[in-house]
């Protein structure tokens, strides 16, 4: 028998089998799905806040909330040097009559003075008279000169005792009254209490800054809402027209302040109530107006951005009267153009 021989070129069984899997397996694969295109996406639509351009009234208004304050409201004080508090007879809010006592300072011995004085006149006056009974012209001129003497005392010491007095000037309220005490110290022409007089009062607006004030003037009329009713007045003071002594007394009041008068406030309305007042200081009739949220500047530059179909574009403008919301287009815009807002 030959012993067999290998044949390189034969394939082995095993060597066979390992070729086919890998074929075969390949055939069980899924079938790889084609790549799709991304889907085309379109830019979403940009939509403005837009307002058109318009032709109107613009009205630029001073308004807020204004106080009742008396129109005199004088401070009242002791016009001697100085002397020690007695008493205060008033409180705040009191209603008080012209010559009314309201404080007075200890006048010492002035009143027993007085009273001396007032008894040694009475004394001279019964001199007088006994000597125009039948003593010579010579005692009856010392005893007129007597009484005449005794009379100018009199005089002198009731002023001083006047002095250490406060009467009220009219009819009115009591509005300030100083924290002093009985036994005090009171300094001469110190305020001690203000009365107001309450049948003549105005009405006071404090703005947060001056420049609010800038554009009124004395004399513009003013509407004032109260309790569903309206009255009509006029400013009366204005920071650029405020009287130098005012100005002095109490500056950053009266630099950020106007005083307004009414012809007649309804009799509910008090002292210290709040009540609605509203100033027209310019207007302009049949203008063009856009809203103030449109008007743009830059590097001294003014303009808006206009919409024309789906462009925009800028648009240099010239403007005029300018309200708290409300700009007047003197040119550069015409009626019914369509502005986009910021």
């Amino acid at each position: 028998m030959k012993p067999f021989k290998s044949n390189r070129y034969m394939t082995h069984p095993l060597l066979a089998f390992a070729l086919i899997v890998p074929l075969s397996a390949c055939s069980l694969l899924p079938k790889e799905e084609p790549v799709l295109a991304p889907p085309l996406v379109e830019p979403a639509e940009i939509e403005y806040d837009t307002v058109e351009v318009k032709k109107g009234e613009l009205v630029k208004h001073v308004k807020g909330l204004a106080t009742v304050t008396p129109l005199e409201n004088d401070p009242l004080s002791f016009t001697q040097s100085s002397g020690r508090l007695k008493k205060i007879h008033v409180k705040k809010g009191d209603a008080v009559k012209e010559n009314q006592l309201i404080a007075e300072l200890d006048s010492g011995s002035l009143t027993f003075e007085l009273e001396l004085a007032e008894i040694e006149l009475k004394k001279a006056e019964i001199r007088l008279k006994q000597a125009k009974q039948g003593a010579d012209s010579y005692t009856i001129d010392l005893a007129e000169l007597d009484v005449d003497s005794l009379t100018i005392q009199i005089e002198k010491l009731k002023s001083e005792i006047d002095k250490t007095k406060i009467l009220s000037p009219l009819n009115g309220i009591v509005t300030f009254i100083e924290e002093k005490k009985a036994g005090d110290m009171i300094d001469a022409f110190q305020p001690v209490v203000q009365v107001a007089d309450t049948s003549k009062l105005q009405l006071i607006y404090t703005a947060t800054s001056a420049n609010e004030l800038n554009e009124t003037k004395i004399g513009m009329d003013v509407e004032v809402e109260t309790n569903g009713k309206t009255v009509k007045g006029k400013v009366v003071q204005t920071p650029s027209e405020v009287p130098r002594e005012k100005l002095e007394e109490n500056p950053d009041l009266y630099q950020r302040s106007i005083f307004m008068t009414v012809d007649k406030l309804p009799k509910e309305v008090n002292v210290g109530d709040s009540v609605d007042f509203d100033v027209i200081t310019a207007k302009a009739n049949d203008v063009l107006i856009i809203p103030k949220g449109a008007l743009r500047s830059l590097a001294g530059r003014t303009y808006v951005q206009v919409l024309e179909g789906d462009a925009k574009r800028e648009v240099d403008i010239d403007s005029g009267l300018v309200s708290a919301t409300e700009v007047e287009v003197v040119s550069g815009l015409a009626e019914g153009d369509t502005v986009i807002l910021k």
